[in-house]
């Protein structure tokens, strides 16, 4: 009986080592984590040329989602993909590695705190801690983080970003959601939220349209008309 009972400590013990173990191996890796890039999503490229770049990715502070987006796109960059994901105090530099991985220029990165606690909540914790006679214990902060990673795109013709035209859409023209800084397009007087109706002598109806003015016309400075607020204006556009 007694050889059975050290038999039976001896395995509870083992036990106990063995989940004691995998414990700190599992809390080992959870440390060890790159949120940035086990979250990581890829975002669906477009027709667009990237530039490849080998040099070391820059890291910002994001203050808009969407306006930061607009922004980056007007630059001339296309999103790479985005990281998104809830964690203790995560350092932004950790983005690098995946902004590499993926050839980014660039990295936007936000954060903020996500785990505010209520006042009811902060009443409730006091009267508890005035029955217990200790002070009251205040979870680890959590923080919601994401990031943003950019490619540079070559230089295009016209420098624009339009809406590709859903079935069933009777809108007049291509509509601009995009102007590039510096692009011919901008040159040319044309803004976001324009409809592109010709170019030359074609009708932009399909996107597949504006690649043929933009191939047809390269190196010319061309007749461009449009719609602004509903009014037909016209301007001239030099493809370089």
């Amino acid at each position: 009986m007694r050889l059975l009972r050290y038999s039976l400590l001896g395995l509870i013990l083992a036990a106990n080592v063995s989940m004691a173990e995998d414990k700190q191996s599992l809390e080992a890796v959870v440390a060890n984590e790159n949120f940035f890039s086990s979250s990581f999503v890829e975002s669906k490229p477009s027709n667009a040329k990237r530039i490849v770049s080998d040099a070391t990715p820059k890291i910002y502070a994001g203050t808009d989602k969407v306006a930061d987006k607009h922004r980056m796109e007007e630059r001339g960059f296309e999103l790479i993909g985005y990281s998104d994901f809830k964690a203790g105090s995560v350092a932004p530099e950790l983005a690098l590695p995946q902004a590499q991985k993926v050839h980014a220029e660039l990295v936007l990165v936000y954060s903020e705190r996500a785990d505010q606690v209520s006042a009811s909540a902060k009443i409730q914790q006091l009267r508890e801690a005035k029955k217990t006679g200790q002070a009251p214990v205040e979870a680890g902060a959590s923080y919601a983080y994401f990031a943003s990673y950019w490619a540079k795109l070559a230089k295009p013709s016209l420098g624009v970003h339009v809406k590709v035209p859903e079935k069933g859409d009777d809108s007049e023209g291509l509509k601009v959601l995009v102007v590039l800084d510096g692009s011919a397009a901008e040159k040319a007087g044309l803004l976001k939220d324009d409809y592109l109706v010709s170019i030359g002598d074609i009708q932009l109806l399909t996107v597949t349209d504006l690649s043929k003015a933009v191939n047809q016309y390269s190196g010319k400075t061309v007749e461009m008309a449009y719609v602004r607020n509903r009014m037909h204006q016209e301007s001239k556009v030099s493809f370089d």
